[in-house]
């Protein structure tokens, strides 16, 4: 594998809090002070929240028309900010110039056009069709009706991986409901979170309609406090715990969590697609990406060829600094610390019977870098085969039927997503139909975070919830029932005072809705109808 030489020499990792009580962003490539921010105080978040609830008010009583021009504006602003939003990323987390433009402006850009399309459509109110009490509903004057409202204030709590797509998504979906939001990005990719706000106060979004706080300890204060829903994302770990905080206010959460994702390759798989498809998928943004491919499983018949591929396609990978050298494909780990764990999951891999046929270790290069790593042979029930692997190690195996194929990538306690590749559609989506995964790919792989009308979100392990989509925005909503009845009978057959009469009516109105027999069920409702008339007349 060829490595790009970086021009930095790489001291000791300073820490990240400094005794001007800010924090730092470090350039994992280059060492270098990428900017700092403020540290919040956990005890500043309930004056945040007020202010977030009157800002989510204003913004609440716009004009529709005017609400759509600031998002529009919005868009036009990431736009024109498109080169400088991709650098901050790139030189924050160290990843390829055109991952930060692929995988965050792009998914950010169409999120908000996304947006801008569902506000322009969403009607103000939905009626509700009551099934077979329709007809006796709309008989006596009554009507059912849905408003959907924002829920007030939404903490969003992000990781480093993808410090722009993840929360600015989350985010523009949540004001799009009408709510606010007070993001806390992570710590280790601070100012990539602050520029955040900065596009949507250029935009001309309210003041304190996005907030958001930074600092290595005030989460737990943000999940703790008086928020209206948390979506987090990060490891199942983190997740449990912002699931017991928020249980203390009964605070709805939504978690996005951890992935072991399997990519299936059948015999009849166009091979040279799928293996550069299983390269970009195992290795983008070095291999930190929940929804990444960590479980290689490949048709017995094709599997020595298919690994030869792969191999070869990860051979041709160059790794390094893009900001200097447009031709990198690989990027650096986020910190010393993640190369760290990947040095140790792989040694505890070959411990447990993998054998590494490529990569398994940190080049001799400057920065915090780990060459792509493909682990074979390694048992089903070893280690790596079941939790999760945050960086950019591949497991790969082989099947003999679509039956263990499919079992072998529901073993698993994740379920995020997951693909198969065959050129027979037919037998791709039996097999996808099978899968335990919150979406499943059909040759492709991982890229659908960027399809916004789409749902995201797993199971198990894995979280639960949804973003994007209608059904990210039913949980940034609540739907409010309104209920209408005109009045025009003074009494309903089920109120008091009970008696002999109104339990024969009772029994006719069950017997007009729900009797099989259509001549019983016409003089039943017949009955119910006239109930109702006598009462006008008493």
């Amino acid at each position: 594998m060829r490595i790009h030489p970086c021009l930095f020499y790489i001291t000791k990792q300073l820490p990240h809090v400094n005794e001007k009580n800010t924090l730092i962003s470090y350039n994992p490539i280059t060492d270098e002070i990428v900017g700092e921010v403020p540290i919040s105080r956990a005890d500043e978040i309930p004056i945040l929240i007020r202010n977030a609830k009157r800002s989510q008010k204003k913004w609440g009583a716009m004009e529709r028309k005017q609400q759509l021009i600031t998002l529009s504006k919005l868009l036009s602003i990431c736009v024109s900010r498109t080169d400088e939003i991709c650098e901050t990323i790139c030189r924050e987390t160290g990843k390829p110039f055109s991952e930060a433009l692929n995988t965050e402006i792009l998914a950010s850009l169409t999120t908000i056009d996304w947006c801008i399309d569902w506000l322009r459509r969403q009607p103000n109110t939905m009626e509700i069709h009551q099934g077979k009490l329709q007809m006796m509903i709309r008989y006596l004057g009554r009507s059912s009706y849905i408003r959907y409202r924002p829920l007030g204030v939404v903490a969003i709590i992000s990781p480093f991986n993808f410090p722009l797509a993840i929360p600015f998504t989350q985010a523009v979906m949540s004001v799009t409901a009408g709510n606010a939001v007070i993001l806390k990005p992570s710590s280790k990719t601070p100012i990539s979170g602050h520029l955040i706000e900065s596009l949507f106060l250029e935009a001309g979004f309210p003041p304190n309609l996005v907030k958001v706080i930074s600092g290595p300890e005030i989460g737990e204060a943000l999940t703790l406090s008086d928020v209206d829903r948390i979506i987090f994302t990060g490891s199942s770990e983190t997740g449990r715990k912002v699931m017991a905080s928020a249980s203390q206010r009964l605070t709805p959460v939504t978690l996005e969590l951890g992935g072991k994702d399997a990519m299936i390759v059948t015999e009849d798989a166009d091979l040279k697609r799928a293996a550069s498809g299983a390269v970009w998928g195992a290795f983008v943004n070095s291999g930190q990406v929940c929804a990444a491919v960590k479980r290689l499983i490949v048709h017995k018949d094709i599997y020595s060829y298919f690994l030869d591929l792969v191999l070869f396609e990860t051979e041709k990978l160059k790794q390094g600094n893009s900001l200097l050298d447009p031709d990198v494909s690989i990027g650096a780990m986020i910190d010393k610390e993640a190369v760290q764990k990947m040095e140790e999951q792989v040694g505890k891999a070959v411990h447990e019977g993998g054998r590494v046929l490529i990569g398994g270790s940190a080049p001799k290069i400057p920065g915090s870098f780990f060459q792509p790593t493909i682990i074979s042979e390694l048992p089903p029930k070893a280690t790596m085969w079941k939790t999760e692997t945050f960086g950019p190690i591949l497991l790969v195996t082989s099947y003999e039927d679509d039956d263990e194929a499919v079992r072998l990538a529901n073993d698993s306690d994740f379920a995020l997503t997951a693909s198969v590749w065959t050129r027979n559609l037919e037998r791709g989506k039996r097999m996808a139909s099978s899968i335990r995964a919150g979406t499943v790919m059909i040759n492709n792989v991982l890229y659908t975070y960027g399809l916004p009308a789409t749902p995201w979100g797993g199971s198990g392990e894995s979280g639960f919830g949804r973003t994007h989509g209608q059904w990210g925005m039913m949980e940034l909503m609540e739907p409010h029932h309104i209920h209408v009845d005109k009045g025009n009978f003074p009494h309903d057959i089920w109120w008091f005072p009970y008696s002999s009469e109104g339990l024969e009516l009772n029994r006719d109105m069950i017997n007009g809705l729900f009797a099989h027999k259509g001549v019983s069920r016409l003089s039943s409702l017949l009955n119910v109808r006239k109930g109702f008339k006598d009462q006008t007349r008493r």
